[in-house]
């Protein structure tokens, strides 16, 4: 049995961090400009944080690295006083240990670098887990910074429209069940009267330089660009998604349009380009091809349902009204797969890994294997790895009779760091969590071979099976994501070059992972035709976003700082300190 169990490399689970671990090692760092003498200067610390579903996702790494970290501290510790046989199971020859050490490297090379001692993972037992304590007290610090009213502050951004404000509704309802302290809202690029002509010209001029930048970098150069109009309206529902579509889509109706087979489409990018909006366009122009599609929403703080102005929610896919039963949405529910993920780990009639243990009958080995408490690792998953289960759980639902006949799947995925993450999981579900699940197919596997001596026969074991299920469905997804024939990535961006760098970034990354990506949607370019009526109009939308924004009685209460439009990008000192100027006027830092 533990020669079946040594070929797992269980050794590998306490030294690849999982995604998320990164972050957290960074935010632990944060402690040194509040604790070291050396960093005592900074009276004020702002942070720059990811857009919404990231953030809501940086905030809870704290309490899955303290979970997890208690765990691997306390299988540290079991080891060094199991049995040989035991530790055995966490030691590898000195040719694996070498290959593991070079794959090691490349994943934890950013880990170091931002924790700024390879102690943690070059060093003896004992030092191992001191260094993982301290690290673990240096999370809960920052928990719990996080969380003082008396020197921190959450200060949400948002944009006059329906859909941003609607998710800023959801970011205060998780802030404050979060127990995060946050009084002041900003609301960005608004509109005054009398912006009109000058403020055009202006404005065509930095789109020319971003969309010329586009066509000269290295990694966008080489992508088909497609052109999405800066409408006067923000685009809800599907009326309003159709004529977007037709101004999108027009020029690639024939490649949208060619095969029965199923094909995959995936758009990312920056934060606020208009993803959500982009691929429901594209569901809905799909549709009318006469496709059934299913568009898919990945982003924690999900938008689709305020996109289509219908409920999406529930985890599984939502007709959508008016598209002849063509379009369906689905936005993933995010805690049902964290709690199928949970389930893995347990037996038939929800029995846990103890339980599975102590029915087996191996004596003292059972014992020993209890006491590495493996099982827990599953109650705890790390940031992320709920929306690589939710995406598994979007491909089995294809193969069902039900949802079998889509043929054409649209992804709006989270802004760009998240989709990455997102992109890798499926490889560390089976190179971490994979081994805690595989650990129960090898005890099975032995004991079966065992009793099958004496009673003629093998229990067929139906949590083998199910775990099985979940990890073909991982490999499918990742399939999925890299086969150039059925999937394509698009990159959602917009004119401004801070956008065009990001979108820069996000190619490079794309094709290391193997990702195929051969467009990039710019969207929001403005007409040389445009003329101030378009202003009159997005004014007119824009006070009805705010007087909603206004009214609502979470968001109503919170101190209200207005940014108007500006005609340029900000960027660099000078625009900075005017853009502060106006935003924070008669603040109190």
């Amino acid at each position: 049995l533990f020669e079946q169990l040594s070929d797992i490399k269980l050794g590998e689970l306490l030294d690849s961090p999982p995604p998320g671990f990164d972050e957290a090692v960074a935010i632990a760092k944060v402690q040194q400009f509040v604790t070291k003498e050396e960093f005592a200067k900074f009276t004020r610390i702002v942070f720059d944080t990811a857009p919404t579903g990231h953030t809501l996702r940086l905030l809870t790494v704290p309490d899955f690295v303290d979970a997890s970290l208690t765990k691997i501290i306390e299988l540290r510790q079991s080891i060094s006083h199991a049995s040989q046989a035991v530790r055995s199971l966490f030691n590898s020859s000195e040719e694996d240990k070498v290959d593991n050490l070079v794959q090691l490297q490349q994943n934890i090379r950013q880990v170091k670098s931002l924790l700024g001692r390879e102690a943690l993972f070059n060093s003896s037992e004992e030092d191992k887990v001191d260094n993982l304590v301290q690290l673990q007290q240096n999370i809960r610090q920052v928990k719990s910074l996080f969380r003082d009213s008396e020197s921190t502050e959450f200060i949400i951004a948002t944009i006059p429209t329906m859909l941003a404000v609607n998710e800023s509704v959801r970011l205060i309802h998780a802030l404050r069940k979060e127990n995060i302290p946050c009084h002041r809202i900003v609301v960005n690029q608004i509109i005054r009267e009398g912006t009109g002509d000058a403020y055009l010209k202006m404005k065509l001029k930095g789109q020319e330089r971003a969309l010329d930048e586009i066509s000269r970098d290295e990694q966008l150069a080489s992508l088909k660009p497609i052109m999405s109009p800066y409408l006067d309206l923000e685009v809800r529902g599907v009326p309003a998604l159709s004529y977007l579509g037709s101004r999108i889509w027009e020029n690639m109706r024939a490649e949208l349009s060619s095969g029965e087979e199923r094909k995959f489409f995936m758009l990312g990018g920056k934060g606020g380009v208009g993803k959500t909006s982009c691929s429901a366009s594209l569901a809905v122009e799909l549709g009318q091809f006469g496709f059934r599609t299913l568009v898919v929403s990945t982003d924690p703080a999900h938008s689709l349902s305020d996109s289509f102005d219908q409920d999406l929610k529930g985890g599984y896919p939502v007709e959508i009204d008016g598209t002849n039963g063509n379009v369906w949405g689905l936005e993933i529910d995010i805690e049902a797969a964290k709690e199928d993920l949970r389930s893995l780990g347990k037996g038939e009639n929800g029995k846990d890994f103890d339980d599975f243990l102590d029915g087996l009958g191996l004596g003292g080995i059972t014992d020993q294997l209890k006491s590495l408490r493996l099982g827990e690792i599953l109650d705890t998953p790390p940031p992320g790895i709920d929306e690589a289960a939710a995406i598994a759980k979007v491909v089995q639902l294809l193969k069902t009779e039900e949802y079998s006949g889509f043929n054409r799947i649209v992804f709006d995925t989270a802004p760009t760091g998240h989709t990455l993450r997102l992109l890798t999981l499926p490889e560390f579900v089976n190179t971490s969590v994979g081994k805690i699940l595989r650990i129960r197919q090898k005890i099975v596997g032995f004991a079966d071979s065992v009793k099958g001596i004496f009673t003629g026969g093998e229990k067929v074991d139906k949590t083998n099976e199910k775990i099985e299920r979940f990890q073909k469905s991982m490999t499918e997804a990742r399939e999925i994501f890299r086969n150039e024939l059925t999937t394509q990535f698009i990159i959602v961006t917009i004119p401004t070059m801070m956008a065009v760098s990001e979108s820069s970034r996000l190619a490079e990354a794309l094709r290391k992972e193997d990702v195929p990506v051969k467009y990039v949607l710019i969207n929001q370019v403005l007409d040389g035709s445009t003329t101030d009526a378009f202003f009159k109009n997005q004014y007119k939308d824009q006070q009805r976003a705010l007087q909603f924004l206004k009214s609502d009685v979470d968001l109503g209460n919170l101190e209200i700082h207005e940014s108007p439009v500006f005609d340029l990008e900000i960027r660099g000192t000078a625009a900075l300190q005017y853009f502060g100027d106006v935003v924070w006027k008669d603040t109190q830092p």
